[in-house]
């Protein structure tokens, strides 16, 4: 009897089931719940949103890579890691072991009939297989035509020249000079593997250089979430086009932050074809270095306050720069008459030249500008080599001008310290506190000139020193060279 009055008692809640899902939801009239004029523009907003969608889908795609990384601490390879870079303020993650491993970018057609793919150089660098899977499903061997770590930009080419392009399109790199902050754009790629994901933002901020993440170009700062896998994908505009490749982000745990980065479209215009057609990129060079124009060296070198430009603290012998005239001291103001702001601007100008170009660049020099033209080399090696060795800094020199004791550079010194300068002061000490201490001089730094006069010996120093309010020093450290403003 349990089990039939269990049975009639299960039969009874199905049959009651059964009643309550006959009552259904108020039909959808297919009109708008709040007012036309209110959600008109938001309908067509979105309905372009989805439009650009639709399009990019079909151009991306996904990159498969195996080479050998290093393993994190657990044992596994961490993906930020492996597209982004190690580090990223997560220190002790690493282990040193290599193993054989994949990962996933993104890339984007550019030219589907000949099967060129835009996408980063950290993507496919020292790849030992490439694999890209297109937004029709199918996947096909690739293989690098050209990278440039420079610009982290590279091509990438479908091997298989009659690979099935049913359903593909192609994406167009835009040729907009400008790109203003506040304008659309959403990113495309395959972030933690998720493919044709796409992210919606708007264009925080342009020009962005000195983010240590490539040698050369400024980059295009988004909100739109950037995150692992989706390197190499598009950047695109509300036009359709592509305004930039996503890079990289901004984060210390390895998660997006609202802070994204992606190569613009101008630098991608530039660098691709050269990629294509010569498989690398010549780098331009003029041989000097540089350091930011503080207000305390304007005032030392008599430029008004409302100037910007770069001080050139060395020029190599024999260098491009070198045979134009450009010396020493001198600051440089203007590259083509275009403004330069900070050592970025220049380096860019003349990094992304050709080598064989001539560039005007207009300095500052003895208190007037003066024009110059400069014939561009092409980049020999990885620039002036800098030491991080530390110096002891606190050992006091008190009563000496300036907060400075210095010692003439003697033969014995020349073997301790090895400097490229022949003669000078070299410092001794640094008085805690002093103008020395805050503007950054250190033990072993040689003094070799003093407001514009060559200093050959520890008196010769003291000598302009004394009774000075202001000082322009240049200095060497560790074979690079400086100048430093010291004020009382």
């Amino acid at each position: 009897m349990r089990n039939f009055f269990t049975n009639v008692l299960f039969c009874s809640a199905v049959i009651v089931s059964g009643s309550l899902f006959a009552y259904d939801l108020p039909k959808d009239s297919g009109k708008s719940e709040v007012g036309s004029a209110s959600t008109d523009g938001l309908k067509k907003m979105s309905a372009g949103l989805a439009e650009i969608a639709k399009h990019t889908r079909k151009s991306l795609a996904f990159i498969s890579v195996s080479k050998n990384v290093t393993l994190s601490g657990s044992g596994q390879m961490d993906p930020f890691e492996f597209f982004f870079g190690p580090g990223n303020g997560r220190p002790g993650l690493r282990e040193e072991r290599k193993q054989k491993q994949e990962g996933l970018g993104s890339g984007f057609i550019v030219d589907i009939a000949k099967g060129y793919i835009l996408t980063n150089n950290h993507v496919v660098e020292d790849a030992d297989e490439i694999f890209i899977k297109l937004a029709n499903g199918k996947t096909f061997p690739g293989k690098v035509l050209g990278r440039d770590k420079n610009t982290d930009i590279a091509v990438v080419k479908v091997i298989d020249d009659k690979f099935d392009r049913t359903g593909l399109e192609q994406l167009t790199v835009s040729e907009a000079d400008s790109l203003d902050v506040g304008e659309l754009v959403v990113a495309m790629g395959a972030p933690f593997g998720l493919e044709a994901s796409l992210s919606f933002g708007v264009v925080s901020a342009t020009g962005r250089g000195n983010l240590q993440i490539t040698q050369l170009g400024n980059f295009i700062q988004t909100d739109a979430a950037i995150n692992p896998g989706n390197s190499g994908g598009p950047l695109v505009g509300m036009d359709g086009k592509v305004v930039g490749i996503n890079t990289a982000i901004f984060s210390k745990s390895g998660a997006y932050n609202g802070i994204g980065f992606a190569v613009p479209a101008k630098l991608v215009r530039s660098i691709a074809p050269k990629l294509i057609n010569q498989g690398a990129v010549k780098r331009g060079y003029i041989g000097i270095g540089m350091q930011p124009l503080t207000d305390e060296l304007k005032e030392g070198l008599n430029l008004g306050k409302d100037e910007t430009g770069t001080l050139v603290r060395q020029v190599e012998p024999s260098s491009p720069a070198s045979k134009s005239g450009i010396k020493e001291g001198d600051v440089l103001l203007q590259v083509d008459n275009k403004q330069i702001t900070n050592e970025s601007d220049l380096t860019n100008a003349i990094g992304l030249s050709n080598p064989g170009d001539k560039v005007q660049i207009t300095l500052w020099r003895n208190g007037a500008k003066k024009p110059i033209t400069v014939v561009v080399g092409e980049f020999p090696g990885d620039g002036v080599a800098r030491s991080d060795k530390e110096k002891d800094a606190s050992k006091p020199a008190k009563g000496a001008p300036f907060g400075l004791g210095v010692q003439t550079l003697t033969s014995d010194l020349r073997n301790e310290l090895d400097p490229q300068s022949k003669s000078g002061a070299v410092v001794a000490g640094v008085e805690p506190d002093s103008p020395a201490a805050k503007a950054g001089l250190l033990r072993g730094d040689i003094i070799i000139a003093c407001n514009g006069q060559k200093i050959s010996s520890a008196e010769d120093f003291k000598n302009l020193a004394s009774g000075a309010k202001r000082l322009l020093l240049r200095i060497e450290r560790d074979g690079s060279f400086a100048y430093v403003s010291l004020k009382k």
